[in-house]
C-alpha cells in the first residue's frame, strides 16, 4: 500500500527525484497493484513513490483487507539506529543529558529535542549523524551475526528490517515471539502486532526530500523456512 506523506515532496519538476531508470520502461514491467479498497483501484506505485509517498506492506496474511490474519509468514524486527530516546525524572536531569550528548563526539549528535509528558516526566530524543548510523550499522552485523544467520536482511535508511520467513506458524505465537524478539535485540518496540506494516524493498524512503534512500535487500536469507520452535531455540528467544 502507499501512505500519503505529512507535506508534499515534490512541487516542481526542479525537485523531483530522479530514479535508476527511465519511469516508463520501469513500469511497463511492473504489475499494477489492486489496493484492498471497494474501489480496487489501481496504483502505479514507482510514480506515486516518485511524488512522494511512501509504501508499505502488510508482512502477514489475510484475505480482507480489515479481516482476520490466516498465516504468519514472517517474523521480523525493526532496527533503527538512527535515535536515542531517553525518558528522564525532570527538566533539569534531561538539560543535562542533552549537553552531555552534545559534547559526546562518538555520537555525532545533529539535534536534540525534550519534550514533556503527561505522566511528568521528559523525553529526550536526539537524532544521530548519517556516519554514526553507518558506524552502529556495521556494529549492529558484527554483533548478531551468528543469531540472524539464515534471516533476510533488508536495508534501511536509519538501520535494517530483519526477516525469518516462517511455515506452519500459529497465530497465537505471533506476538509473543515478537516481543521476545524485541527484546533479544533492543529493537522497535512498536513492531509486535500481526498487522504491522514494513517498507517495500526497490522503493525510496522520503520523508527527507533532499536527501531519499532507496530501502534495499542486503541478503535474502536461506531458502527453507523457519518454524517457530526452532526460531526460539536458535535465538535463545524468552517467551
Amino acid at each position: 500500500m502507499a501512505r500519503k506523506p505529512t507535506r508534499p515532496t515534490s512541487q516542481s519538476k526542479a525537485r523531483a527525484m530522479t530514479l535508476h531508470k527511465p519511469m516508463k520502461q520501469i513500469e511497463r514491467q511492473l504489475s499494477r497493484i489492486t489496493l484492498l479498497t471497494p474501489a480496487k483501484r489501481s496504483v502505479p506505485l514507482l510514480r506515486k513513490n516518485k511524488d512522494g509517498y511512501a509504501v508499505f506492506m502488510t508482512v502477514n496474511y489475510r484475505e480482507q483487507a480489515r479481516g482476520d490474519f490466516k498465516e504468519v509468514r514472517a517474523h521480523f524486527i525493526d532496527v533503527d539506529l538512527n535515535k536515542i530516546s531517553e525518558l528522564l525524572p525532570s527538566r533539569e536531569e534531561a538539560e543535562r543529558r542533552k549537553r552531555e550528548l552534545q559534547a559526546d563526539a562518538v555520537e555525532q549528535i545533529e539535534s536534540i529535542t525534550v519534550t514533556p509528558t503527561k505522566q511528568g516526566s521528559y523525553r529526550l530524543i536526539a537524532q544521530r549523524g548519517k556516519r554514526r548510523v553507518w558506524q552502529l550499522k556495521q556494529k549492529f552485523l558484527a554483533k548478531h551475526r551468528m543469531l540472524i544467520r539464515g534471516s533476510m536482511i533488508v536495508e534501511t535508511k536509519n538501520g535494517y528490517h530483519i526477516y525469518w520467513a516462517i511455515r506452519q506458524g500459529s497465530i497465537g505465537w505471533f506476538v509473543p515471539i515478537q516481543r521476545a524478539l524485541v527484546r533479544k535485540f533492543n529493537s522497535d518496540p512498536q513492531i509486535t502486532d500481526l498487522a504491522r506494516v514494513m517498507r517495500v524493498p526497490g522503493f525510496y524512503h522520503r520523508k527527507n526530500p533532499a536527501s531519499p534512500y532507496l530501502v534495499r535487500v542486503k541478503r535474502w536469507g536461506r531458502k527453507q523456512p523457519f518454524t517457530q520452535a526452532e526460531l526460539i531455540r536458535r535465538l535463545k528467544l524468552t517467551l
